[in-house]
């Protein structure tokens, strides 16, 4: 026992010498000998810091992450262990030992320290990092000031007037012939000729012809599917708008449902209540105008190419073109709001047109599956700003930081949001329904994608089995009419049905994006059957999360059998409260308050 205390002592004066003379390698080395020998504090505080002396800061990390496995407390422990993690890039650790280091100033110097490094990586490491932060522990300022998110002011030019646009048929002309040679110009037929021409008039072009028209033709083909940016061949045209109205235009695409619809519906009325004297205008291939007609909002509508026998795409989006450029000539927006999964080339051309004096957003909800089409890689450069609302499941933010454009991020946008005081329409009493049977919401979706008749009959089946069961069967306005020969099922063809919520006891659902937070906005009970065949909304992934917290039950492949048990479970009192419960714990603000605020600020 003498000698080797006399040995740890005589190593322990070695890698002191050896440290305060800057011999820092050799002082290491006599240190990590004397620790692995005694395992003592005294030499794993030379060891770490002689490894951060000579920046060997994975051999740091590993020392102070000892220290604090065995309990020790080294010489400046906590700003040298940040520094260790820092500079072994090891950001997530870095921050969580920021939290233990004490002192304002230190915590601000190390603070400043962690963002200057942060700035050094991409965007899209950055945001992924930062997320993964804030998960650990609330944010510093000046970190959560690096995402892309963090409130800003959008910068444009803002000019102001109260009279609509004057149609003058000279402009309109004139405008409408530069769109059109614009078009010509950047068409893939004029572009293979132009090169052709230009090849023959050179003779060193010429004997590269038959390589370079392939190369030529393959990019166009690439611009076509939105791989790379279009080349911009245009002619320069103007919006003749020199000053803007108190007006905001909406354009929500008509997907498979009513999704991107009602988010800007939702958004249009929340400003309505906070603006009244702002003028709300839609554009949209929805083809349900009555809605927005019964609103009182402006509505003008363009049927989707797949409305028309045989159209081109490159047809629809001139003619696009054209009805949006003219609207904006008409109304002279203050602001564009578009939410749709993929945005038209007839759309980006119009909004190319316009000054930068119109605020430009997509609402772009994520929850995109794998493998989804991309969208075009030009595309978010037309906008100011992405406006991301929230969903169960985790975003990514690969294409916003991609382009460096600001995100504003929202709680999920609902049109109906449950405030807690139950509302009722008396759909029992309108429908002939007792007050004292179990009503269960049936709806599965528009049944544009897949074939919804045999799932839905199994469904009404298995609730027929109950007597003391009614459904309400929800009917979209974008399908077809749905036949049903059962005694105690009701047709609902409405919108929103969720208004309806308050009064029903349990749903049957497909996972789309408006239908899942309204169930779980409304602590609505539901059997969920997510739709497997969505081009890229992936609605496995945000059901399970529901499910995992006990929520809801859902059924990913249905048969005959599956479905009976998930009723039976739905038919269980208990099982209901308790999925009600945890509902609660799902529950958000509804987000069209926050989006209509940022922009009634921005405008």
């Amino acid at each position: 026992m003498l000698g080797s205390g006399l040995l740890r002592v005589r190593l322990l004066k070695i890698s002191r010498r050896k440290y305060n003379s800057t011999q820092f390698r050799k002082a290491a080395r006599y240190s990590r000998i004397t620790q692995l020998i005694f395992r003592d504090r005294e030499s794993l505080d030379i060891l770490a810091r002689s490894y951060l002396r000579i920046k060997n800061y994975d051999g740091a990390c590993k020392a102070y992450r000892k220290a604090n496995k065995n309990g020790f407390a080294l010489l400046d422990h906590e700003i040298n262990h940040f520094r260790s993690e820092l500079g072994a890039q090891n950001y997530q650790d870095a921050f969580i030992a920021l939290q233990r280091v004490k002192g304002r100033e230190q915590t601000k110097k190390c603070t400043s320290q962690l963002k200057k490094e942060l700035l050094k990586i991409t965007d899209s490491e950055r945001v992924l990092i930062i997320q993964e932060m804030s998960s650990i522990h609330p944010l510093p300022r000046e970190i959560s000031e690096l995402l892309p998110w963090s409130p800003r002011k959008i910068d444009y030019e803002k000019t102001e007037t109260d009279d609509f646009g004057i149609i003058d048929s000279k402009n309109l002309d004139s405008e409408r012939y530069k769109r059109k040679l614009s078009r010509v110009l950047s068409s893939g037929t004029y572009r293979v000729s132009e090169h052709l021409s230009k090849s023959l008039k050179s003779p060193l072009r010429t004997i590269f012809l038959p390589i370079s028209t392939p190369f030529l033709i393959l990019d166009i083909f690439r611009e076509r599917i939105g791989s790379i940016s279009a080349s911009d061949n245009s002619v320069s045209v103007p919006n003749s708008v020199e000053s803007r109205r108190d007006s905001i235009v909406f354009f929500p695409t008509n997907g498979v449902g009513f999704g991107h619809f009602t988010r800007l519906l939702a958004i249009a009325r929340k400003i309505r209540e906070s603006q009244p004297s702002t003028e709300i205008v839609f554009f949209t291939t929805m083809p349900t105008l009555h809605i927005l007609a019964e609103e009182g909002f402006v509505c003008y509508h363009m049927p989707g190419r797949y409305r028309y026998k045989g159209m081109e795409a490159k047809s629809w989006n001139a003619m696009c073109e054209e009805m949006l450029s003219l609207i904006f000539s008409l109304h002279k927006p203050s602001a564009f709001v578009f939410d749709g999964s993929f945005p038209y080339r007839g759309m980006l051309d119009a909004v190319k047109s316009e000054t930068k004096s119109m605020l430009r957003l997509w609402v772009r909800r994520g929850a995109i599956r794998r493998g989804s089409k991309p969208i075009p890689v030009d595309s978010i450069g037309h906008f100011h700003a992405i406006i991301r609302p929230g969903d169960s499941v985790q975003d990514s933010f690969v294409d916003e930081t991609r382009h460096n454009i600001p995100i504003v991020r929202s709680q999920p946008i609902l049109l109906e949001s449950n405030s807690g005081d139950k509302q009722t329409f008396g759909i029992r009493k309108r429908l002939g329904i007792p007050d004292e049977a179990i009503l269960c919401y049936v709806q599965l979706g528009a049944g544009k994608i897949n074939d919804i008749d045999s799932e839905l009959e199994m469904t009404l089946d298995a609730l027929d089995s109950y007597s003391q069961t009614y459904v309400l069967l929800g009917e979209s306005m974008l399908g077809s009419r749905i036949p049903v020969n059962y005694e105690r099922v009701r047709v609902l063809r409405d919108y929103p049905n969720s208004k309806y919520f308050d009064e029903i006891d349990f749903a049957v659902i497909a996972g789309g994006y408006n239908s899942y937070h309204e169930v779980v906005s409304s602590e609505l009970p539901s059997l969920c059957y997510p739709n497997m065949n969505t081009g890229r909304d992936d609605q496995l992934a945000r059901a399970n999360i529901a499910k995992e917290a006990n929520a809801m039950v859902v059924i990913e492949r249905r048969t005959k059998e599956k479905i009976r048990l998930g009723i039976m479970r739905m038919m269980d009192s208990k099982n209901r409260e308790k999925m009600r419960n945890s509902l609660v714990k799902l529950k958000r603000k509804n987000g069209a308050t926050e989006v209509s605020e940022w922009i009634i600020n921005q405008i």
